[in-house]
């Protein structure tokens, strides 16, 4: 996303109003709950939440994402990648 709007800063608003349509509903349920109430969401968890919407204005990026999956995918890669 960010070679796409360092390409394109134009799009940084769209994007912005996008991401300010995610419910808390939705970020709660995907993340956790802890002791006191307080919620967290790990970026996998967040990783869960649509973005049908941004894929489909700009279909370039998909294949981006689709490699980005694969990589979440294999937890091997990303352990050797962690290491």
């Amino acid at each position: 996303m960010a070679k796409m709007l360092s390409a394109h800063p134009d799009r940084a608003a769209w994007i912005h109003e996008w991401l300010s349509q995610v419910t808390g509903d939705e970020l709660r349920g995907e993340g956790r709950v802890y002791g006191g109430g307080l919620n967290k969401i790990e970026p996998k968890e967040l990783a869960r939440i649509s973005a049908k919407q941004l894929l489909a204005r700009w279909p370039e990026i998909s294949s981006v994402t689709d490699a980005q999956g694969k990589l979440f995918a294999n937890p091997s890669l990303t352990t050797t990648l962690a290491a």
